[in-house]
């Protein structure tokens, strides 16, 4: 075949392949091509050799193509955009907190067995710069005495709208509570146990109500945010306040009160690389509780007053956190007993493996500062690793000790393996 003929071979079958392929689906186009090379062959207009060498030129270029939209496909996918507009944006999570534990209580009832203590499911969605929303349910196994059956259920444990403004973000609806958040920021083995105020029902971990958070002086560095949350890490501090009806996520609001509260936390050398980590804070609840007196004026509801003076310091190897409590009441008491206690915890990264920890909590809890010997002190010990960032698995030894022991209050030691999914 002359040079003349092969080139204008060639172009004739470019031009086909241009009106063919984004005219047909590819498979459809490749057929076709492959026809009119066989039929050239056949007529003896092209050798065996050059007919062969198209095809293969052909399959080449089809499979190429066949790449490139699969990847186009799938980055579209990735992206949502096969999703119904009112899907479109909305990002699943999850937390799953799971044990075996055998407690060992003191003149009373041990246990053995695997639990569930903790199964969320989210939804979020940024529905444009400044709106978003945030859904979460809890799972959890019901253990109310009228309960006779005690199985799983499903309840809200945050459901709010988050709106950033003026450089702030205000959260509306049923959101989490300051002490809460706050300690969460810190201290990551929650999948362990409680936070104090939580554990000892000070203060629910989410309510409804209003809140408005900022930083002041911006956000600390990207490498301080690889091991710190970003809502609590101003660079020179920030604050959150709200107003909540009081009663926790998992009560109706008894009364007409609202509960005030605020958090302000101070940075005082956000320079210094060993100390850029260090934090001083204060966490304040005032209202009143959402039950009324057990004895006397059984018509009226308690004062709740929670104060919470805290230090910290994070660091990619290790972090420290202290805690001081005092106050009069809790979110659902039936008194107005004055109450204190405190907290120190602290998690180590093993040189040289970094993703193993080991970490150790204590705090110490007085329910009512007036009656002695009610008092009791809490030990934790531990051990995780972080096998990525959505996956810990952890083994821990806790153990309690009342002053004084009563039918309700035991002393135990409790043996605990676990893990905590999160994403």
């Amino acid at each position: 075949m002359s040079r003349f003929k092969r080139l204008l071979l060639l172009v004739v079958l470019s031009g086909l392949l241009m009106v063919w392929l984004p005219a047909s689906p590819l498979m459809a186009a490749d057929a076709d091509v492959v026809r009119l090379i066989n039929l050239l062959k056949d007529k003896n207009i092209v050798t065996q050799e050059e007919a062969d060498a198209l095809l293969k030129e052909v399959s080449v270029n089809s499979q190429k193509e066949r790449t490139e939209i699969k990847e186009d496909i799938m980055k579209s996918a990735a992206k949502g955009e096969f999703l119904p507009s009112a899907l479109k944006g909305f990002k699943v999570g999850t937390t799953v907190f799971a044990e075996w534990n055998a407690k060992d209580v003191d003149n009373g009832s041990s246990s053995n067995e695997f639990v569930v203590n903790r199964a969320y499911f989210t939804l979020t969605k940024d529905i444009n710069d400044w709106l978003g929303l945030n859904v979460t349910t809890d799972i959890f196994q019901s253990k109310d005495d009228d309960d006779k059956e005690n199985g799983w259920e499903i309840r809200l444990k945050n459901a709010y709208v988050s709106m950033k403004l003026l450089g702030t973000t205000s959260l509306a609806g049923l959101i989490p509570t300051f002490s809460d958040s706050y300690d969460g920021a810190i201290w990551p083995y929650r999948v362990q146990g409680k936070h104090l105020m939580d554990e000892a029902s000070v203060q629910s971990s989410a309510d409804f109500g209003i809140s408005n958070q900022g930083v002041l002086g911006g956000y600390m560095d990207d490498d301080y945010l690889k091991f710190a949350a970003k809502p609590f890490a101003g660079k020179w501090g920030g604050y959150m306040v709200g107003i909540y009806n009081g009663a926790g996520y998992s009560n109706s609001e008894a009364n007409g009160n609202k509960v005030v509260s605020g958090l302000v936390y101070f940075r005082p050398m956000p320079t210094v690389p060993v100390l850029k980590g260090l934090q001083l804070a204060y966490t304040g609840t005032y209202g009143e509780s959402n039950k009324k007196f057990k004895t006397g004026d059984t018509d009226e509801y308690p004062d709740w007053e929670m104060n919470i003076a805290q230090a910290s310091l994070q660091h990619k190897y290790f972090t420290v956190m202290g805690q001081y409590y005092w106050g009069q009441g809790t979110y659902k008491s039936q008194d107005e007993h004055d109450r204190d206690g405190y907290l120190a915890a602290a998690f180590v990264r093993i040189p040289t493996l970094e993703k193993l920890r080991l970490f150790g909590k204590y705090y110490y809890f007085d329910p009512n500062d007036n009656m002695r010997d009610d008092e009791y002190k809490t030990y934790v010990a531990g051990i995780s690793y972080d096998f990525c960032k959505e996956f810990m698995p952890f083994i821990a030894f806790e153990k309690r000790e009342y002053e004084t022991q009563t039918k309700d209050n035991k002393d135990y030691d409790k043996f605990q393996v676990g893990f905590q999914l999160k994403f």
